[in-house]
């Protein structure tokens, strides 16, 4: 293997140890298959790892979003104004405050589950809308299809495939015809 990775052929190799280069290929090939298995084991154990850590960080994130949405209570004292020159005296308070919660903890867990996502591939990849797909012939006349497909025969050339520019033409304007359900939709629009 460390051959190998110098550069060296299968040939090369083969004449140094003194083996045929068959032997030398199944050798390379159980040694790339070891390495493979113990790379994608490691991998494995990497991914698991961090999984492992994202979930924690997701964990801490929501606790810290509930303990922030959780009523604050404090107390303050204030002085009272005595009635007809006495003195004032003082009242303590506890106030109680409702809280929202602070919403940066909710995007911390929002880019903890991103990062899992990623780390397994469970995103999804992008809807592809079929219909977007225009068909080049729709806007043909039907002699515009007809000298298309004659210029098509002529490509193809003498091939055995069928030219009857009627037989083609047909087909292609059968195959354009809208469907039950595009004709439908036409005729609610």
């Amino acid at each position: 293997m460390e051959l190998t990775v110098l550069g060296w052929s299968q040939h090369q190799i083969a004449a140094e140890l003194g083996v045929s280069q068959a032997a030398v290929s199944k050798m390379l090939a159980r040694l790339e298959t070891r390495v493979l298995r113990e790379l994608a084991e490691t991998v494995g154990r990497q991914k698991a790892r961090h999984t492992l850590r994202l979930e924690r960080l997701f964990a801490e994130a929501m606790g810290a979003w509930e303990q922030s949405k959780a009523d604050t209570t404090r107390r303050r004292q204030r002085k009272t104004q005595g009635g007809a020159g006495g003195a004032g005296a003082t009242v303590a308070e506890i106030v109680v405050e409702n809280q929202h919660g602070d919403p940066r903890y909710l995007d911390e867990a929002r880019k903890a589950l991103a990062d899992h996502r990623k780390i397994w591939g469970l995103d999804a990849p992008q809807k592809v809308d079929v219909r977007a797909a225009r068909n080049p012939y729709d806007g043909m006349t039907d002699d515009d299809l007809r000298a298309e497909v004659a210029r098509q025969a002529r490509l193809l050339g003498p091939s055995g495939v069928e030219t009857d520019d009627a037989a083609q033409t047909a087909s292609l304007a059968d195959s354009h015809a809208p469907t039950p359900s595009e004709a439908s939709h036409d005729d609610h629009q």
